[in-house]
């Protein structure tokens, strides 16, 4: 007899349905053992950028209800990922676990969680590291975009980093707006990493930025807004919130010792090219040298779409 497991649908990073980027939560009942080859299958099936698998959640030692999460590519498991990370934190703690608080235990480690109003955020586990014994040129950012040659001329606007071990981006400022819309589908971006501490290792995309704006926050800590794409080969996705955590956390740093701040905040828009706009919120906060990133936070909204059951 086939075993079956609840799943969801959402579209996340956004309020509307059908923009933003999609994701399924797949619900784990307790005590039902689903293997690792059965959820990647699963994952291979929704053929969505990821699939969350949500274990049974129980309260932890403070009284906050954690859920275990597996987070799934078609064809691999990753240890973190940001719109499973909100999708998945709107969904529980709307419906699973109605609160305004919650914990994700990740591979990365664990995600606090705070809910209000269909609005999510996450105090994101991380590590970041930028690679910088191997440069990423520009030579090999033209053989990925042939639209950029003669359009990016400045070394420095390519910066290599992971937010966790496991995942890293080939990360490119661009001079405009114009310049981002040429973005196009390419080979996979093949950085040579850092080579030490496991950090040469896991899933590699390209990450292209432009500054929009700075305006005012609400605490008058500047606002810097962003339009990105990220490209993994053949596919773009709509939203890609680890990137968005990794490029956010450089810029904090390159920014600090200038300003003098210590907080953060960035507003990433991901997916108009492609018709589905994500809005994706960042807040990153500094040690007291400014020297290293003491807390990365993300925020963003999700709606339903879909629900069943999936049979294995």
């Amino acid at each position: 007899m086939p075993q079956s497991l609840s799943f969801v649908t959402l579209d996340v990073f956004t309020q509307d349905r059908y923009l933003g980027n999609p994701l399924a939560v797949v619900n784990v009942p307790a005590g039902r053992d689903v293997s690792t080859e059965v959820m990647q299958t699963i994952a291979r099936e929704f053929n969505l950028s990821e699939t969350i698998f949500v274990h049974e959640g129980a309260k932890g030692k403070d009284g906050v209800v954690e859920w275990r999460v597996r987070i799934f590519l078609t064809r691999r498991e990753v240890p973190f990922a940001g719109h499973p990370t909100i999708g998945a934190a709107v969904y529980a703690l709307s419906t699973l676990a109605p609160s305004s608080r919650g914990r994700f235990l990740a591979n990365a480690g664990p995600i606090d969680l705070t809910f209000n109003d269909n609005f999510a955020k996450a105090s994101i586990p991380h590590s970041l590291h930028i690679h910088t014994r191997y440069p990423f040129t520009l030579e090999q950012v033209y053989a990925l975009q042939p639209s950029l040659r003669g359009v990016l001329r400045d070394q420095s606007a390519i910066t290599v980093a992971s937010p966790v071990k496991g995942m890293s981006f080939v990360m490119v400022e661009l001079p405009d707006l114009s310049a981002l819309e040429k973005i196009t589908t390419s080979p996979k971006p093949s950085p040579k990493l850092d080579d030490y501490d496991d950090w040469d290792t896991g899933f590699s995309g390209s990450y292209f930025y432009v500054f929009t704006s700075t305006p005012k926050a609400d605490d008058g800590t500047p606002l810097f807004k962003l339009q990105t794409r990220m490209i993994e080969g053949v596919l773009e996705d709509p939203a890609t919130g680890s990137a968005a955590c990794a490029l956010t956390s450089v810029l904090a740093l390159k920014n600090a010792k200038s300003s003098s701040r210590k907080v953060f905040h960035f507003e990433v828009t991901q997916g108009l090219e492609m018709g589905r706009k994500s809005d994706i919120g960042v807040t990153v906060t500094l040690d007291p040298k400014l020297e290293a990133v003491e807390k990365v936070e993300l925020a963003g909204s999700a709606v339903k779409v879909m629900e069943g059951v999936v049979e294995y």
